[in-house]
């Protein structure tokens, strides 16, 4: 059976099947080799089971790229290996869904019909968390070093925010799919999740990245071990 045909089947073949194939692609395909490109100023050389568990040499990274994903498995945050790639929802994956550059110096259309810069300060973390405070509710509470807030609106939008200090001292937010003791809903969401995006002024690059609200309390461990693996992978 050549590569993908048991996904393109789906349904209609019987699930040891599929994963059985599942199994002989990984086998084939898994790969650590370096993949190299350049993101902004900087170039990256990356194992290639950091992007998925098969690696397709016929659909190689661009040369330059404007962004890329990846991911990472606690508590070692490796990437992905031949066994751990089988449940799609494991709780101890991290998804970094992108981390790019931005262009700063864009020109707005105003309400008056005038095109001017945008404000250069419209991806700074504390003023983006200043537009969202209308929507939070004025009391807060203190947890796993991080301020909490649960929305105003609650009943139907569940979750909270959380605000704090990354470790390396920027100001940054995030939401999650339920606040603390937030119970769920027919047992929706499945697999509550910290969705973390923010723009990192030291870095110059936004990141967006998320994981399971189960590792919430090791917020700053997780973000560290990201930006330690982005260090790692910079050729020059």
């Amino acid at each position: 059976m050549r590569v993908g045909a048991a996904y393109a089947l789906g349904g209609l073949l019987p699930w040891n099947t599929r994963a059985d194939e599942g199994d002989r692609q990984v086998e084939r395909l898994y790969s650590t080799r370096p993949v190299r490109f350049t993101l902004g100023r900087h170039n990256y050389v990356i194992p290639a089971n950091y992007f998925g568990p098969k690696y397709f040499e016929d659909r190689p990274m661009k040369a330059k790229v404007e962004g890329f994903g990846f991911f990472l498995f606690r508590p070692d945050y490796g990437g992905y290996t031949k066994e751990n790639w089988r449940d799609q929802f494991d709780r101890r994956k991290i998804t970094i869904v992108r981390l790019e550059g931005i262009e700063k110096n864009v020109m707005g259309v105003y309400s008056d019909g005038s095109r001017r810069p945008l404000p250069t300060d419209r991806f700074d973390p504390r003023v983006r968390f200043g537009h969202m405070k209308s929507a939070l509710q004025d009391a807060s509470f203190d947890l796993h070093d991080l301020t909490v807030y649960r929305f105003k609106n609650d009943e139907n939008l569940p979750g909270a925010v959380w605000a704090g200090h990354r470790p390396n001292g920027e100001f940054f937010w995030f939401r999650s799919s339920l606040a603390p003791g937030q119970p769920k809903r027919n047992g929706f969401p499945p697999n509550p999740l910290c969705d973390v995006r923010y723009y990192s002024a030291k870095e110059d690059l936004s990141i967006v990245y998320r994981y399971s609200q189960d590792h919430v309390a090791e917020w700053r461990e997780i973000d560290s071990a990201i930006w330690a693996k982005v260090h790692q992978w910079r050729a020059t």
